[in-house]
């Protein structure tokens, strides 16, 4: 490209290049990719071409936004907007409104993100385009797990990640593999996790994009610190961070000064831990982004309490929880109280301890029916999305049978040709009582399959229910122990521990969740007795929870034993169940 530009004298020849090596550098060298795309927007300008100035537009914006120059990328995108819908380009102004959608979800505007990017669908599918409505349906599916919808955004995530490999894109194929990977991080599914990084890896290594390389290196280093696998981690770490200062990456380098911090807090270097997460908050306040900022404060806050340094602890808690009340963030809120009351406890100041503690519970109940909410409108959305692949499945069936109709009336006129028309009335009766009859089990299934669904949303919500409630208990009983502990009286204390202990080991809970699953799952339990008759009746839940392909964490909670428990016990059943090293537990499970 450099080539032609030297040796040519056309400057929209000239120009044209320089945006394609803009192209090329966008992530491996900003420096030059800001130069190019300067020199190609003056050319343009010089030859009175003003067809390329929406794409001069759009590169621009997706320099600020690497930069994390928010505004910048959003001023530069509208105006790219606005040229291509002058320009009548539909296609282009979908694409550009995609990336608004991008900067709407990453500051925070959720249903504006969502709007733009189910509004580009029907465009992109009727212009046939099938990479952009892969990069939507990989959008769509970041915003919804960043609401907590996991369902869903592995829904979305795989529907791109199938057109972008059949279209054979390996950069998009990489992302959709890192969004996936990040999504069963979220659930706690670390190795998962980390093997479809590893994946996400090796695509980005073949097209030489350091920056988002540097961007998995550290998601591999946060899922090896929840494995306890210290040395690995910080390797990753140091990794991500040489990469991200040698392009400029701003963002991931803050990222990995807080990765280094919550390392450090692991390993209770907590001085070096504060030190670190102070350069990480420092580079997120630069960039201007709240989300990061409240969360890091919090965690400099838990660095100080551990450390003993109670009065400063406070004052970190009180900027996270004043920054997460702008923000309207719940799980920010939640967590910087619950710590704030136990620093305050430590400076012997009871009263507001207690203030604080109250407003942790309020906004624990708030997270709580937000979470039960949010599981019920998951069921709802992939119900009503199950339901309209039914209707287009159907659809399509009553096209075959119409299909059928048209070849029957072909043969009706061949035999009334022929003077059978006595053959044709008994053929047509036969085609009417099959035709009635194909209705009638049309209509059954309907309603069994409708039935069917109805009942595994009842199921999943109540399992979702359950392991909540057995969280919130196991949190309470906690707290009365430690509270137990600075109190003199401990009669009452002791008397709610034995209610919470109760409570967490009544049968009844689980028998409700056994008759839901019993009336999804039918002879589920049976012919698990009946392949395994060894197979004991806590092995049997744990196969009942594996079946509706819940996370170790949710599992926990039902069974109300640690998320190390719930891997001892697959380890276990692996052995009993004579399942090989390369076959899945959960496969198994699935299939039976």
């Amino acid at each position: 490209m450099q080539k032609i530009i030297n040796e040519t004298d056309i400057d929209t020849i000239k120009a044209i290049n320089y945006l394609w090596i803009a192209e090329y550098s966008m992530y491996n060298n900003p420096k030059l990719t800001l130069d190019v795309i300067n020199k190609a927007e003056l050319l343009y300008k010089k030859s009175n071409y003003s067809k390329q100035m929406g794409k001069v537009y759009g590169q621009k914006a997706n320099y600020y936004y690497r930069q994390g120059k928010i505004d910048s990328a959003r001023h530069y995108l509208q105006t790219s907007a606005v040229f291509f819908l002058e320009q009548k380009d539909t296609l282009r102004a979908a694409n550009i409104r995609h990336n608004i959608g991008i900067l709407d979800h990453y500051q925070g505007n959720m249903e504006s993100a969502i709007e733009i990017m189910e509004s580009n669908i029907p465009v992109f599918i009727q212009l046939n385009d099938s990479l952009r409505l892969g990069n939507t349906y990989h959008i769509i599916g970041n915003i919804f797990k960043s609401k907590g919808y996991y369902n869903i955004s592995l829904k979305n995530s795989l529907k791109a990640l199938k057109i972008h490999q059949k279209v054979k894109d390996n950069f998009r194929t990489a992302e959709d593999l890192l969004q996936i990977g990040t999504t069963y991080q979220a659930l706690e599914e670390h190795e998962k996790a980390i093997e479809i990084f590893k994946e996400s890896y090796d695509l980005y290594e073949k097209e030489e994009n350091i920056q988002n390389i540097a961007h998995i290196l550290n998601y591999i280093g946060s899922s090896n610190v929840a494995l306890k696998k210290y040395n690995e981690a910080e390797k990753n770490f140091k990794e991500a961070q040489k990469l991200s200062i040698e392009q400029e990456y701003k963002a991931n380098v803050a990222r990995t000064y807080v990765n280094f911090g919550n390392l450090e807090y692991e390993k209770e270097n907590y001085n070096v831990a504060i030190d670190f997460l102070t350069k990480g908050y420092d580079l997120w306040q630069s960039i201007s982004s709240p989300y990061n900022e409240a969360d890091v404060l919090f965690d400099i806050g838990k660095a100080t309490l551990a450390n003993k340094e109670y009065s400063k602890s406070v004052q970190f808690f009180n900027k996270s929880i004043e920054l997460g009340d702008s923000i309207n963030d719940p799980r920010v809120l939640t967590k910087a109280h619950l710590y704030k009351s136990t620093a305050l406890e430590k400076l012997r100041k009871y009263k507001e301890s207690l203030e604080s503690f109250k407003k942790n519970k309020t906004f624990s109940d708030t997270i709580f029916t937000t979470e039960n909410r949010r599981a019920t409108k998951e069921l709802q959305i992939v119900y009503e999305t199950e339901k309209k692949e039914q209707e287009i499945a159907l659809q399509k069936s009553e096209i075959e049978l119409l299909e059928q109709k048209a070849k029957t009336n072909n043969l009706q006129r061949i035999l009334l040709g022929a003077g059978l028309f006595l053959s044709l009335i008994i053929f047509g009766l036969g085609v009417y009582g099959l035709r009635q009859k194909i209705k009638r089990n049309k209509l059954e299934k309907e309603k069994l399959d409708s039935e069917l669904a109805f009942k595994r949303k009842e199921l999943t919500t109540h399992a979702l229910h359950l392991a909540k409630k057995n969280e919130v208990l196991e949190g309470l009983k906690q707290k009365a122990e430690e509270l137990k502990t600075s109190q003199n009286d401990t009669n009452g204390y002791q008397q709610l521990i034995r209610t919470i202990n109760f409570d967490l080991q009544d049968d009844n809970n689980w028998e409700n969740f056994a008759r839901y699953f019993e009336e999804v799952h039918k002879d589920f339990n049976s012919n698990v007795k009946k392949k395994y008759p060894e197979v004991t009746s806590n092995e049997l839940r744990l196969m009942a929870l594996l079946k509706m392909n819940l996370s170790s964490k949710e599992m926990a909670n039902i069974l109300n034993i640690s998320q190390e428990g719930i891997k001892k016990a697959r380890y276990r059943l692996r052995k009993k169940l004579q399942i090989t090293t390369d076959a899945s537990l959960q496969d198994t499970v699935l299939n039976l």
